[in-house]
């Protein structure tokens, strides 16, 4: 089975997207991004990722990815979501979705016009106490 190849933008939250996409047998983190050239360099060298942009728009553009993981601040998360579904990508955005709904109901839109995924990091649906709960 083809591995997903994922690029994650953002490297404060986005490292807990890599420490989780990299355990993951059928995912390659194969590029990151951020504005920060000296977080990009350490984060990097941490994870072992080489391809590495200080802006999301070089390397939606050098990279084909599968998936892309937003982990900006939340002013961004429209546009850069949007940018991922422009490229190709199916999408994971960090908590909250937008800064507001016709935001998030922007983002939706573009999700099903894309034909792409998108979802939002909202990771407690994964936890023990969740799953014990909804097995109730």
């Amino acid at each position: 089975m083809k591995k997903l190849k994922v690029g994650v933008v953002g490297l404060g939250m986005g490292q807990a997207h890599i420490e989780g996409y990299q355990s993951h047998p059928q995912v390659h983190v194969a590029a990151i991004a951020d504005l920060d050239g000296s977080k990009l360099a350490t984060v990097g060298e941490k994870f072992g990722i080489q391809r590495r942009y200080t802006s999301l728009e070089a390397m939606l553009a050098a990279e084909k990815l599968d998936v892309l993981s937003v982990a900006v601040p939340n002013k961004f998360h429209r546009d850069y979501t949007l940018a991922g579904f422009a490229a190709g990508c199916h999408v994971l955005c960090e908590k909250p979705m937008a800064m507001n709904s016709a935001e998030a109901e922007t983002m939706r839109v573009a999700s099903k016009q894309a034909g792409k995924r998108l979802m939002i990091n909202f990771s407690y649906r994964f936890n023990h106490q969740s799953q014990a709960l909804k097995k109730q």
